[in-house]
């Protein structure tokens, strides 16, 4: 009969691992469709494409790490059981390392300017509609107006747009639109929030929530390399002991 301390950690380390091959098949489905998502965007920048690469390759290396503990708890293998280990000990030195160098390079370099540089470049240029269509579509998603504020057109002297204007950017280009968008000038009722602040509040939260998972998912690799140290002692311990016993047994 195995001990009982066997059979939880055997139970606890496989449930563990199954919670982490689904994390990341759901990171690997992520990855996958931002990536076919930018694709079509071709103002996103490279960057982007290659942290969903790096977190695409993470996912489908914490898959093959994870079916390995499964394997060895599963089918109690000591050597399987220390290679899962040592996997996921080198992933979790890997997302430490890129959290901390992401943290650092965040800090350092500013988010704004490339931001600031497009809006001078779509008040500047009057005959390419592919930055204002980019700036209509990035204040109406956002609930904003410039990169600060509606002030911003006013310095560069430029009437603040319909996209600008929650009840006039919807409608087609006509009498109404016109009106709407006249009416949004005079009671003044356009966005006032900058762009800037809207997409650093997005960027805030989603920090947040991917700081917060992170952590989480880290405390649980980190808690299984020591299930799995511990079963693949625990498991030579025992073999060790029915050695013995079956030996002081046939020299009896």
């Amino acid at each position: 009969m195995k001990p009982r301390s066997l059979r939880c950690m055997k139970f606890f380390l496989t449930l563990f691992n199954i919670i982490c091959i689904l994390f990341g098949l759901i990171l690997m489905a992520i990855c996958v469709m931002n990536l076919r998502e930018r694709k079509s965007r071709p103002e996103q920048s490279a960057l982007s494409r290659g942290v969903l690469s790096f977190l695409l390759t993470l996912g489908f290396c914490l898959v093959v790490s994870a079916i390995l503990g499964c394997i060895g708890a599963l089918r109690e293998h000591v050597k399987i059981l220390y290679v899962h280990a040592s996997f996921f000990i080198f992933l979790v030195l890997v997302e430490v390392m890129v959290s901390v160098g992401g943290a650092v390079l965040s800090a350092w370099v500013g988010g704004s300017s490339e931001l600031r540089l497009q809006f001078y470049k779509n008040t500047t240029v009057d005959d390419d509609s592919n930055y204002q269509s980019f700036w209509d579509k990035l204040q109406i998603e956002n609930q904003c107006c410039g990169v600060d504020g509606p002030q911003d057109y006013s310095i560069l002297h430029r009437d603040i747009p319909p996209s600008c204007c929650p009840r006039a950017h919807p409608l087609r280009e006509g009498g109404a639109r016109k009106h709407l968008h006249a009416t949004c000038l005079s009671e003044r009722t356009y966005y006032l929030k900058g762009c800037e602040e809207s997409l650093m509040q997005k960027k805030t939260l989603k920090g947040n929530i991917f700081i917060s998972s992170g952590a989480i998912f880290v405390l649980l690799e980190i808690l299984c390399i020591v299930l799995a140290f511990w079963m693949a002692r625990t498991i030579r311990s025992e073999r060790r002991k029915l050695q013995q016993n079956l030996q002081a047994h046939f020299e009896s």
